[in-house]
């Protein structure tokens, strides 16, 4: 019999965003550590995407009748279905927000075991893990939704964090320890399709911060603004710096002072790293996560239903004093220790 793999159903693009696909890629990374071979099932994929899971040492196979339509759940189960029932696999790893059910009922005789990845707890699910890597997630808010034999990983003791930030950890939360403010970076993700850079480049210019401070944006190469964040950039009176398709993303973050970015999977990994934020609530389904986030106190989240009137010029303000700066970043590093992968890998396995 062939070698069993771990087969992930998982899509990303710029209109649902790509921390679906990263999180799985990091899973997988993980596996292959412990000889464990990974294949990505997807309909809807960039060419970018798809040469970083090869590139990454994995397979890439794409289900055929997505190029002429839009998702249609019982296609979708029909086409993986066929795809999958050629291989040996072991688990099934599902993270997509439209598969509930009745996909999975309908794949449950092509692998051993299947788990979902999810954020929502808004359908219900046949699995025998369900994780959800968010703060304030509990079992209680999948109890219904999954059967009774059902493992349930909820919180950030699982998050889905990448070696990389865990092996600079230490070194990044040294950094915080003088609580001066002086580097400033911004971090969207994926394309910003939105242009929240754009908007957050006037607010700074438009501000009164001293001209002392230095700002670091990242952006993809596949963004349309990127040509505006340049000309942007050139107006700007402080120093400056814009990455484009980084691929040392804890190198960057090690040595920023604070990140303006979206909640979401790389919050966890700015707080592993000990780095507060000024986060935005840039998708609905992030909103419980950012209010969690906002309480715990790790960073400041502009939201009008919970930001206690906090605007981007003030939480620059609050967090100008190092004081307020270093408890954030002691907040934060306490609520991820980046071994999250590692837990999730030895449950699985």
């Amino acid at each position: 019999m062939a070698k069993s793999i771990y087969a992930f159903r998982v899509d990303s693009s710029d209109a649902i965003g790509y921390g679906h696909l990263m999180r799985c890629l990091t899973l997988a990374t993980e596996l292959k550590k412990n000889s464990i071979e990974s294949c990505f099932i997807s309909a809807n994929l960039d060419f970018n995407s798809q040469s970083k899971i090869i590139e990454m040492g994995h397979e890439s196979h794409i289900l055929p009748y997505f190029k002429n339509q839009a998702f249609d759940l019982k296609e979708d189960a029909k086409e993986t279905k066929l795809m999958l029932e050629r291989m040996n696999v072991e688990w099934l790893i599902v993270d997509h927000y439209a598969i509930d059910i009745y996909w999975e009922s309908e794949l449950k005789e092509t692998s051993k075991h299947i788990m979902v990845i999810d954020d929502l707890a808004n359908r219900s699910h046949h699995c025998e893990v369900l994780l959800d890597q968010n703060l304030g997630k509990k079992e209680s808010h999948y109890k219904h939704l999954v059967p009774n034999s059902c493992k349930i990983l909820t919180g950030l003791s699982y998050a889905l964090i990448r070696d990389e930030f865990l092996e600079i950890r230490d070194e990044s939360l040294k950094h915080r320890k003088n609580g001066f403010l002086k580097n400033i970076l911004i971090s969207l993700g994926g394309s910003d399709p939105d242009n929240f850079s754009s908007k957050i480049l006037e607010k700074l210019f438009s501000c009164n911060l001293s001209r002392d401070k230095n700002i670091t944006i990242i952006m993809n190469s596949n963004s349309e603004y990127l040509d505006e964040i340049k000309s942007q950039l050139k107006q700007m009176p402080h120093r400056n710096n814009l990455f484009v398709d980084v691929n040392n993303m804890g190198d960057i973050l090690k040595n920023q002072d604070i990140v303006i970015g979206a909640v979401g999977v790389s919050a966890w990994e700015r707080c592993c790293l000990g780095i507060p934020a000024i986060s935005l609530v840039i998708a609905s389904n992030q909103k419980p996560g950012a209010k969690a986030l906002h309480l715990s106190g790790a960073s400041i989240v502009i939201d009008q239903e919970f930001s206690d009137g906090h605007c981007l010029e003030s939480a620059l303000e609050y967090f100008i004093d190092p004081q307020n700066l270093k408890s954030a970043s002691n907040l934060a590093s306490n609520l991820v220790d980046g071994l999250g992968t590692k837990r999730v890998v030895n449950f699985i396995t």
